[in-house]
């Protein structure tokens, strides 16, 4: 639950999103953010983690027609070609063993106050099987974001709310901040109930649809308070850019536009370089309809 399955925004951002969250995006960081979705959106996304652990996603937002949206997600995880041991240690060569996770969430969100603030429940269930034991337990999120000023917001959420002994609950909140027509930076604490606080930055270069014509783009840069995780000696291309020693810097981009067949399509990309780990890389299809 950790991971950010289902947002490469925000981990293209450096995970500096609380603040940020919009739409579909929002129903893993900050349910809040749901409420400022005017459209319906549907996105369908694949994670391609470290150590062979491969995600999907589909997540869903839908407006009532007021100021109240309803959203929903599904993420499904699986990790292959592991050994598996007995008691003793000793591998089990002809065993066939697979982690098969998931998380299923419905959310609801409202706006107040002249879309100013914004208020978001989510209520999720979590499903652990390691090729043995089986876990299902039930948590919750709560989400705030409020915007004094028209480029500047405040957010906070609560999230795995329930039993903490078998899920880590995280608290964040942050700030993002639109200097200009061109530019977005945020700043997010988050503090898991197992580790540390964490800091994350982002800053996000934006190039409107009517500069670009066929539609909008987004280059985006973070930094995440990440501990060492040693150096990668296998990509050639992450030795020529010095990243080779990185873990927390993330890099990504995202288009979307109107105009393809009267529908919003848009992809987001991201991409965290996690030393000895390898690099993760997540893909999300975006349509408002």
């Amino acid at each position: 639950m950790k991971i950010g399955a289902g947002n490469a925004r925000a981990l293209a951002l450096g995970r500096a999103y609380v603040a940020l969250a919009e739409g579909a995006d929002a129903l893993v960081w900050n349910p809040a953010g749901l409420a400022a979705a005017s459209q319906r959106e549907l996105q369908v996304g694949i994670l391609d983690w470290v150590q062979d652990f491969r995600g999907e996603y589909l997540g869903y937002v839908h407006p009532t027609g007021g100021r109240t949206v309803l959203g929903g997600n599904f993420g499904y995880f699986s990790l292959k070609g592991f050994d598996a041991r007995d008691s003793n240690g000793v591998p089990l060569v002809s065993s066939q063993v697979e982690v098969r996770n998931f998380f299923a969430t419905l959310s609801i969100a409202r706006s107040f106050l002249y879309e100013k603030l914004f208020f978001g429940l989510s209520a999720k269930n979590i499903h652990e099987d390691y090729s043995g034991p089986v876990t299902d337990v039930i948590v919750g999120d709560v989400g705030l974001i409020y915007k004094p000023r028209e480029h500047f917001s405040i957010g906070a959420s609560w999230q795995n709310l329930g039993d903490k002994e078998k899920v880590a609950q995280t608290m964040r909140w942050g700030l993002a901040w639109q200097a200009g027509d061109f530019l977005q930076v945020s700043m997010e604490m988050a503090k898991d109930s197992d580790n540390r606080s964490r800091l994350g930055l982002g800053a996000e270069l934006l190039f409107p649809e009517e500069l670009v014509q066929v539609g909008q783009a987004a280059f985006r840069v973070g930094y995440y308070d990440a501990d060492s995780q040693g150096i990668n000696q296998e990509s050639a291309l992450l030795k020529r850019l010095r990243l080779d020693r990185t873990a927390g810097v993330s890099f990504g981009a995202g288009v979307f536009t109107h105009q393809a067949f009267g529908y919003g399509v848009g992809v987001d990309y991201s991409m965290s370089p996690m030393g000895a780990l390898g690099v993760a890389h997540q893909f999300l299809l975006k349509f408002k309809f």
